[in-house]
């Protein structure tokens, strides 16, 4: 994918910072592009598309996969920023949380931009809808990704004109996913399957990345049975599979894969280092920050046997890196301030400073037990178990099948299951909270009713008097 930078900007907080007086479009250099008149054509209209993966890119490097990670346990931040996710000690002037609101607003509002351009463009009436699907997936993405940490928000669906235009109070969650879902029902039926794209294209939005995140939104909402249908279309289609070997799902030499059904898409860019996944996940050895640590609690998240466990954490005496330095052959506790260290999207370890493996968002094995508990949620027991047992008896993994018949044993098992397929993957603290187990689960960690929701940026508040804080976290 093409890979560039447009002039365009997020919500309140960056126009605020900005200085500008009502004049949205700050240009700098002074003779750079102008928005207007800039969609004028085929080739500009693929630009505009791209941008919205490009702010995508930046999104899930780094930030949302620790506020994801580490308040459900799985991760420890050593010697790095926000210590506060560690033990819920966070507050809504955390710097890192305005960081997350600002670049999900500037995707969506680089969405909106295309989204409003495209009509006008004269081109090629069937690329025109794949690309304001694309467009349409992704807005629907951070508008997901939004409500999942902050509930309710403002719902900015047009291109800004004034600064007024973003001063405005926040949306239901309910509302929130009603356009989520008009998004995604218009992607899925525009999009094509992953197959129809070529090398050129290859990450791009696909028909099953719309049905599996709109069934995914339908299982957030309970709506399980419009979330099975989708699940279902998906595994009939037989067009994705689980890999035969679970160390290839995040492996940077297997990138999208038959399981992969969409993932965030980056590029080594030498010298040691590169965009995406990166080396404060590994140790602080030969140039690692060690900041990101797995830790005991993901360790113990295994059950007994369970050969993921290998696949996902450094321990001591693993092989780690003997190709790099003799000194780094097997891992040692004593590199880590947890004692382990996060192996899932680390292997091959090219450097200890960089990564650049894609991100995998949503893989097959997700949408298999998202089925699962949508058919369990519908007393269809028989075809929860065998979904569950898919993912278990994987090759590489090969658990006993489970017999159990009840409700809440399947539901257990499924709470099993995803704790150990998708460690590191930003999946557990959602999964706990919404199932109402966050308080049993993390209470020991300092959870408490009000960590349901991440707090409101305070600049966002202090900025607009229209924006009420999440309960439990101060008012206006």
């Amino acid at each position: 994918m093409k890979r560039f930078k447009i002039i365009i900007i997020g919500l309140a907080a960056t126009i605020y910072l900005s200085g500008c007086d009502g004049d949205l479009l700050v240009k700098s250099p002074p003779d750079a592009l102008t928005e207007e008149g800039f969609y004028n054509s085929e080739e500009r209209a693929e630009l505009g598309v791209n941008a919205v993966y490009e702010s995508v890119a930046g999104e899930w490097d780094r930030e949302l996969l620790r506020v994801s990670n580490v308040p459900a346990g799985d991760i420890l931040l050593s010697n790095t920023e926000p210590l506060e996710y560690n033990n819920f000690t966070y507050h809504p002037a955390i710097q890192e949380f305005q960081f997350i609101w600002t670049n999900q607003y500037e995707g969506i509002g680089r969405a909106n931009t295309i989204i409003a351009a495209l009509p006008e463009i004269e081109m090629d009436a069937t690329l025109k809808n794949r690309y304001l699907a694309e467009a349409r997936f992704l807005r629907a993405l951070n508008y997901f990704t939004l409500s999942n940490l902050w509930g309710g928000v403002p719902i900015v669906t047009t291109p800004f004109v004034s600064t007024d235009d973003v001063l405005i109070a926040r949306a239901s969650l309910q509302e929130v996913y009603s356009l989520i879902i008009e998004d995604l029902q218009f992607a899925q039926n525009n999009l094509p399957f992953k197959s129809d794209y070529g090398d050129s294209d290859l990450g791009r939005a696909t028909w099953g990345a719309a049905a599996a995140l709109l069934g995914k939104v339908y299982l957030y909402d309970e709506n399980y049975q419009q979330a099975y249908n989708l699940f279902k279309e998906i595994i009939d289609s037989g067009r994705y599979a689980l890999m035969d070997n679970f160390e290839h799902v995040w492996h940077r030499d297997y990138e999208n894969n038959v399981e992969s059904i969409f993932e965030v898409q980056y590029a080594d860019i030498g010298g040691g280092g590169a965009s995406g996944r990166n080396g404060s996940n590994l140790p602080a050895v030969n140039g690692a920050t060690g900041a990101s640590l797995a830790t005991e609690s993901a360790v113990n998240g295994f059950e007994d046997g369970d050969p993921r466990l290998q696949f996902s954490i450094f321990r001591e005496g693993d092989t780690f890196a003997p190709h790099i330095n003799p000194d780094l052959a097997t891992f040692s506790t004593a590199w880590s301030a947890t004692g382990y260290a996060v192996k899932k999207g680390m292997v091959p370890i090219l450097y200890t400073n960089g990564g650049g493996g894609n991100t995998p968002l949503i893989r097959y094995a997700d949408v298999l037990l998202m089925f699962a508990e949508a058919a369990n949620e519908l007393g269809l027991n028989q075809e929860a178990r065998d979904a569950i047992n898919q993912v278990r008896q994987r090759p590489t993994v090969g658990l006993p099948e489970i017999t159990v018949d009840s409700y809440q044993e399947i539901f257990d098992a499924i709470v099993q299951e995803r704790r150990s397929e998708f460690v590191f993957e930003a999946h557990r603290f959602n999964d706990l909270r919404r199932w109402g187990l966050a308080q049993d689960i993390l209470g020991s960690q300092g959870y408490e009713s009000r960590h349901r929701y991440f707090p409101i940026p305070q600049l966002e508040i202090d900025i607009n008097e229209n924006l009420e804080q999440n309960p439990g976290w101060g008012q206006n």
